[in-house]
């Protein structure tokens, strides 16, 4: 078995910990803990029949004008930037905020999740999809658990290549 770390990056608020929490634990909760620093969680999944330790990265949200710490992004194999379908401020710069994390990871692929599909109609999801500056790659719900395992199933590949 091979471990990979990887990130889930983004502002404070998106859902990262959320997400997380829905694909290691399967459990949701309403309740906003805010994470310092980074947590690490990890989850073996399969992968072309190959068996991968995932571990898994909660950066801490930050604000645009914070610096996280390099480390962090240091080795690893694979990110996903997520966002707040629902706050214009987590995705208002969100090219710009790729960039960044693709310059501190080494890491010539970001994928990108808008969270939280939950808070929006079909109709104000579709509308924001023409607006996004760079390509949207899924769009979950850790509280529905909707498109949540293919979040991770695409880390995952992302992190073997």
């Amino acid at each position: 078995m091979i471990a990979k770390k990887v990130l889930l990056v983004g502002s404070f608020g998106v859902g990262k910990t959320s997400l997380i929490r829905r694909f290691v634990l399967n459990e949701f909760s309403e309740d906003y803990i805010s994470t310092i620093g980074v947590r690490v969680s990890s989850k073996i999944v399969s992968i072309h029949g190959e068996q991968i330790k995932l571990l898994i990265w909660d950066v801490a949200g930050i604000k645009d004008d914070e610096k996280v710490p390099k480390a962090y992004f240091l080795g690893a194999s694979a990110a996903l930037y997520v966002f707040d379908l629902s706050r214009e401020e987590t995705y208002i710069n969100i090219k710009k905020q790729v960039e960044v994390i693709k310059e501190l990871s080494g890491l010539p692929i970001i994928t990108v999740v808008g969270n939280k599909k939950d808070l929006l109609s079909a109709d104000e999801i579709n509308r924001l999809k023409n607006t996004f500056e760079i390509q949207i790659d899924l769009i979950t719900s850790a509280k529905e658990n909707d498109q949540v395992k293919q979040a991770f199933a695409i880390l995952a590949k992302q992190s073997l290549k």
